[in-house]
């Protein structure tokens, strides 16, 4: 068996997925129910990353409220068809961005992945699909459907992250490499994770060569609001260039105000109202 799947931190988010997917609660089953459109057709999904993380960090009962899916199988003419109805727009990834009853997933065809795409990534299979994410902490995938009694889980040191509570680069090259940077600040402090050295010279790079407004212009543009605001990405940036040279690992200063804005966050309203809208 292959080590992964025998890792007793693979067991737990299996049980974490399984009782995430297992909760036909009133709130849930708008989710469930859109999920089960590509199970019910016999494509072979996984969920991706960032739901995975807050899985881990969070337990079942919390949740995420943003889920990705990569669908092997089925191309993005495909994935329209069978989400018809909830689709809100396509995405700049390949993909398309779904709001199911305030429930927001985006859902890629596998081959449209920006790395598997663009770059040497040995493998077009889920797990070299971990290994195409900027973050250690969202490099890991988990089957949406039980296959031998059993969801395969592929990881690229998701597991490891999660132990050291430390971010660290996965894959460095991306095509919006600020707003790789600005997602591993906000990440860090969000999670209370420290940054690794290489990261963290990543980010001082990034904010040092940026001006400050477009970095919170970025922010807008990809989560619909500022979730960071300049004076505090300055304050970071700082801190994190004055901690390189003599800490093994990198602090971000901890924020308690931001804390709930960070989690609980308001551009799901946003993106109903705009979904209603359109």
């Amino acid at each position: 068996m292959d080590k992964t799947q025998s890792n007793p931190d693979a067991k737990t988010l299996r049980r974490l997925v399984s009782r995430f997917l297992s909760d036909d609660s009133r709130l849930k089953e708008p989710l469930l129910t859109a999920l089960r459109r590509l199970t019910d057709r016999g494509l072979d999904g996984v969920i991706f990353g960032g739901a995975l993380r807050d899985l881990m960090v969070n337990g079942a009962s919390t949740g995420p409220r943003d889920v990705d899916v990569v669908v092997d199988g089925a191309s993005v003419a495909d994935l329209a068809k069978v989400f018809h109805d909830v689709v809100v727009r396509k995405t700049r990834f390949g993909g398309l961005h779904l709001n199911v009853s305030g429930w927001l997933i985006d859902v890629w065809p596998l081959p449209e992945t920006w790395a598997l795409k663009e770059l040497s990534i040995v493998g077009k299979d889920f797990e070299s699909l971990t290994r195409t994410t900027f973050l250690n902490v969202e490099a890991v995938t988990i089957d949406l459907a039980v296959r031998r009694g059993v969801r395969r889980v592929y990881s690229s040191g998701f597991f490891e992250a999660v132990k050291s509570r430390t971010l660290d680069i996965n894959l460095e090259e991306n095509p919006f490499p600020e707003l790789a940077a600005v997602r591993a600040l906000i990440t860090a402090s969000k999670l209370r994770y420290n940054l690794s050295k290489r990261l963290a010279r990543y980010v001082v790079y990034y904010t040092h060569r940026t001006p400050l407004e477009q970095l919170v212009d970025i922010q807008f543009n990809h989560y619909g609001l500022v979730k960071c605001d300049k004076d505090l990405l300055h304050k970071w940036s700082v801190a994190i260039g004055e901690q390189i040279g003599t800490h093994p690992v990198i602090k971000v200063p901890f924020v308690e105000s931001i804390q709930l804005h960070l989690w609980n966050d308001p551009a799901h309203a946003a993106t109903r109202q705009a979904s209603a809208r359109s």
